[in-house]
């Protein structure tokens, strides 16, 4: 059964309200106190219980602060040591999570870094009532997130960070114009929020791109490599 409060949420005038948009002052790569706040609204008005967050950290804290059950996916186990390292007893007791090192895979018809969804993530993103893609770091990898969070969560409020870069604007706009019965919107409040929500969860997504796009993507793919190459020297 589709929640409805998630159907009313895209016709809701929250959406349109002017939010604080930018970095937090300590730190580019964190949510900014505008959006978690953004975040737990949304968690009220669906009445969402179960969370599933592709990468962790601040927002982490906040869903299991408002009561959430949240399933967090890392490729770093470092980083994840450190969510965990945060949380009291009450909110440890609500949390899961697993590490999975990023790997090449086929997204169309070019490579990314990413996830394998196996079948335990299969049924963590299918009880999920929002989806939270804020990973993997190198931001247009998160595409085949993206997609991999609509395939497997379509009873979920899907939510995805840092759609003010216009990489990642683009291809959310793409996948929105190629599949009609997704519900989009364009928040700008931190670092950008792009919410989708498949109103038909039988229909196939249309996920193939041209012939550009596909040479950008091996591109980005090149790209995306020297990038953490470069994050994993001394």
């Amino acid at each position: 059964m589709h929640n409805p409060d998630i159907r009313r949420l895209f016709d809701d005038s929250y959406l349109t309200q002017e939010f604080e948009s930018g970095d937090d002052p300590h730190s580019d790569a964190a949510l900014p106190a505008a959006s978690l706040e953004f975040l737990l609204e949304l968690c009220r008005k669906i009445s969402a219980k179960r969370v599933f967050e592709f990468g962790s950290g601040r927002s982490t804290q906040a869903f299991l602060g408002a009561g959430c059950s949240v399933f967090s996916l890392e490729d770093s186990s470092f980083w994840l040591s450190k969510t965990v390292e945060s949380l009291g007893d009450d909110e440890a007791k609500l949390h899961e999570s697993a590490v999975s090192m990023l790997k090449t895979r086929m997204a169309g018809g070019f490579p990314v870094l990413g996830w394998r969804i196996d079948k335990e993530l299969k049924e963590q993103l299918g009880r999920a009532d929002l989806i939270l893609v804020d990973s993997p770091h190198f931001t247009p990898f998160r595409e085949a997130t993206l997609r991999a969070s609509l395939q497997y969560g379509p009873q979920a409020l899907t939510v995805l960070d840092d759609t003010r870069i216009p990489t990642v604007s683009r291809f959310c706009d793409r996948l929105a114009n190629r599949n009609p019965q997704l519900l989009h919107k364009r928040v700008a409040v931190g670092h950008g929020f792009d919410l989708f929500f498949r109103t038909d969860p039988l229909r196939p997504l249309v996920c193939a791109v041209g012939f550009y796009e596909t040479l950008k993507g091996w591109r980005r793919y090149f790209q995306g490599r020297a990038f953490y190459r470069a994050l994993e020297k001394p």
